[in-house]
């Protein structure tokens, strides 16, 4: 919150800084009449300016029109102001946009007459030019007094985080992919592990009102007295949880395609598919060291738009720099500060307690893990019921994670299907001619093999994609069993 005079109120002070010295060079009782009453009106204005800001209630909400918001597409914002004040407010307001996005149409930046006790409210749309999580900052709102002398500054904080995801096509295209791709997984043995059958049997729950009635068991109801409910399970399928790397490696984008982002458009796409054949389907996006987002699976009815949601919180890829070197992504970590003996005595028993309550909190303590933690939470929690992990990575910066997380599912049942973002695949294409390139291409390639044969000795499947790769390929290929 600030308060400076205007260009009007330094041109007054000016006017009477220099007529006080001409009334003092020229003995001119008059002028320094006229200044004194310049004087006066200046701060007479500003001490009534300061009471009326102090005195005034704005309340403001701000909504974002789009419920998907895709990359460079114009996202529509409304911003609603209302002056609680018995007095107009005559104001500039200016809505702040999002870091790396420009305004498409209407205006972030206005200036309004709002009437006593009303609304008043405006609306514009900005592009966002990459995918990933985006957070509109706060509403900058700028007053003048009656006079024009005094300017007053302060901002609203009202942030509003919007997710974007890549492009419109992407949801398509899986809309398309679970229309006609019928998702199976054929493992080491060469048997079907999921495959679409009929439904089955599995036991009876109390009635929710929206089941279907002749689901209803009226031999139940005689017995204990309220409605209950036949559930089922569909035969042969596998609870799939979709995993992605969101790792250093990932994020760094050097050419046309991030791995990031094909990520995770496979991801979305390949959870469509799986859910529109009735196979419970979840979601996680993970680092080097914890998880970002998570959806358990289900089949609910929102199942889809929470995994949407969960997909749009994934940070967004990073520019390599011209010059080859890759930007700072590190997590800053606060200075150190010097305190005193009691500060530190006090400070040892939060981080103890602090301990007590991480030992007794599970998520807390699976999403300290990373990867190998939520396979392990997910595989508990499920007590036995075998599970399809599909983990997508490029296996440079989480290459020994999904190992042991490849070996966690064989020892305890479950299947594993890892499925490589060659990184060599979305960098810019090199020069074929030269000896050094060819010998670093091989080495990569060579490197890449040695680790699909440690991921299939683990008894996980393989599939390496590159930017050009669809759902579609991906689903063929396991259906004939080429992973």
């Amino acid at each position: 919150m600030t308060l400076e005079s205007s260009p009007l109120g330094k041109t007054v002070l000016i006017f009477c800084a220099v007529f006080v010295l001409a009334a003092y060079l020229f003995m001119s009782m008059s002028w320094i009449v006229v200044c004194s009453g310049l004087l006066v009106v200046f701060v007479y204005s500003r001490r009534r300016f300061l009471e009326e800001v102090d005195d005034s209630q704005i309340k403001i909400d701000r909504r974002v029109l789009d419920e998907l918001m895709f990359a460079k597409e114009p996202v529509a914002v409304k911003v609603e102001i209302t002056n609680l004040n018995s007095t107009a407010l005559e104001a500039r307001f200016e809505d702040r946009v999002p870091d790396g996005c420009t305004v498409a149409s209407g205006s972030n930046v206005v200036s309004a007459k709002v009437p006593a006790r009303s609304v008043w409210s405006f609306t514009y749309s900005f592009v966002p030019e990459r995918r990933g999580s985006h957070v509109i900052g706060g509403i900058e709102i700028e007053q003048s007094d009656a006079f024009g002398l005094h300017v007053h500054k302060r901002e609203v904080h009202a942030k509003t985080t919007v997710l974007v995801h890549t492009r419109r096509e992407s949801v398509s295209m899986a809309r398309e992919a679970a229309r006609k791709e019928h998702f199976e997984y054929v493992g080491v043995n060469k048997t079907l592990a999921v495959v679409l059958r009929e439904f089955e049997h599995a036991g009876i729950r109390e009635y929710v009102p929206g089941d279907k009635a002749r689901d209803v068991n009226w031999k139940a109801l005689s017995r204990l007295g309220r409605l209950m409910t036949n559930a089922y399970n569909k035969e042969g399928t596998l609870e799939t949880m979709v995993m992605i790397d969101c790792s250093r490696s990932m994020r760094l984008a050097s050419y046309k395609v991030a791995k990031i982002d094909h990520a995770t458009d496979l991801a979305l796409q390949l959870s469509r598919a799986l859910l529109s054949n009735y196979h419970r389907t979840g979601v996680t996006a993970f680092d080097e060291t914890s998880v970002i987002s998570s959806v358990d699976p289900s089949l609910s009815k929102h199942q889809f738009e929470k995994i949407l949601i969960a997909l749009g919180e994934i940070p967004g890829s990073v520019k390599v720099q011209e010059n080859g070197t890759a930007p700072d992504m590190t997590r800053r970590k606060p200075p150190l500060i010097p305190v005193s003996k009691d500060a530190e005595h006090d400070r040892g028993e939060a981080f103890l307690d602090a301990l007590s309550d991480i030992a007794g909190s599970r998520s807390i303590r699976v999403r300290e893990l990373g990867l190998e933690g939520a396979v392990g939470d997910m595989i508990l929690r499920r007590r036995g019921r075998e599970m399809l992990f599909v983990i997508i990575s490029d296996l440079v910066s989480s290459r020994e994670s999904v190992v042991s997380a490849a070996n966690l599912c064989r020892r305890t049942g479950n299947r594993a299907l890892v499925i490589q973002t060659y990184d060599d695949w979305y960098s810019k294409p090199r020069s074929a001619s030269d000896l050094a390139e060819a010998e670093l291409l091989y080495s990569n390639i060579d490197a890449a093999v040695g680790v699909e044969a440690t991921l299939r000795r683990s008894g996980a499947s393989f599939l390496r994609v590159g930017p050009a790769d669809t759902t579609a390929r991906i689903v063929r290929s396991i259906r004939r069993g080429v992973a």
